[in-house]
């Protein structure tokens, strides 16, 4: 088999693969640049923020071991539509919410933090 063909071969082999870890990378830096300061990615691990390791459609307000809830998210599931709205803008959920971060107005940007999130399983 030509060189040629062998790099092609492996081209089309390895592509997957890094197109994948690329937009696993991209969701993670959103991640890290909006939240990681306040909210850990492993569980147990809350820090000002409670941990966001299997949050994605669990009940609001109810990670263990994280005494710092302000209220106001009772009855909420964390699915797309609401880490959508509460991402963008957190006072629009929760109107005595204690997340002091900027909102993250982009929303393609809070569409890679809402996939970050939901890929961290339970």
């Amino acid at each position: 088999m030509s060189q040629l063909k062998t790099f092609i071969i492996m081209l089309l082999l390895i592509t997957p693969t890094g197109a994948a870890s690329a937009k696993e990378d991209e969701e993670r830096i959103a991640f890290n640049n909006h939240c990681r300061m306040c909210h850990s990615i492993r569980p147990n691990d809350n820090r000002l923020g409670p941990t966001m390791y299997g949050i994605f459609g669990a009940q609001a307000g109810r990670v263990a071991g994280y005494g710092g809830y302000s209220g106001g998210l009772s009855g909420l599931v964390w699915d797309e539509l609401t880490l959508d709205r509460f991402i963008a803008d957190p006072a629009s959920v929760s109107s005595s919410t204690n997340m002091i971060f900027p909102p993250v107005k982009d929303a393609e940007e809070r569409k890679k933090i809402i996939r970050f999130i939901r890929s961290l399983a339970k």
